[in-house]
């Protein structure tokens, strides 16, 4: 009996790390091609997804700069509240330190506290500027995923 449950907990562990090291959900984004304030931006997409776009490593950047449908100016949900001491936080609460800053960015102080993209760098503007906006709504199965997931499930038959 313990071998048969020893055999049942070792596939359940395969699984898991094979689905933790080929990031088996991976996040959804949606431009919206709206023209609206950064705050005016967060609620449209607290409205009708999740949140503003939160990126916390290089491969969702790259999601990002894949999907960006415009050449112009993207809200994601970074910003600077001037009276906490950590300084740039995500809108909807995340954790990350990543970060894409433009060359000199960023450079305003106080003035400038909501962060926009543009050609694949970051740059912190006026929360009052209007530009179109990215979306995070929520995490999805991906179909490249499962192609990486194969070997593993693979190795478990």
């Amino acid at each position: 009996m313990w071998i048969s449950q020893f055999i049942s907990f070792t596939g359940l562990l395969i699984t898991a790390l094979c689905a933790v090291a080929s990031g088996l959900t991976s996040k959804k984004y949606y431009h919206v091609n709206k023209i609206l304030t950064w705050h005016g931006a967060q609620q449209y997409c607290r409205e009708h997804y999740t949140d503003l776009a939160f990126i916390s490593n290089q491969e969702e950047a790259e999601l990002v700069f894949n999907i960006k449908e415009t050449t112009k100016v993207m809200w994601i949900g970074l910003y600077r509240d001037n009276n906490d001491p950590i300084g740039w936080k995500w809108s909807g609460g995340e954790d990350s330190e990543f970060r894409l800053w433009g060359k000199k960015e960023p450079n305003k102080g106080k003035s400038e506290t909501c962060a926009n993209v543009l050609d694949n760098v970051w740059f912190d503007t006026s929360c009052n500027n209007k530009h179109t906006f990215l979306c995070y709504g929520g995490e999805s199965d991906g179909g490249s995923t499962k192609k990486r997931n194969s070997s593993c499930l693979q190795f478990l038959i």
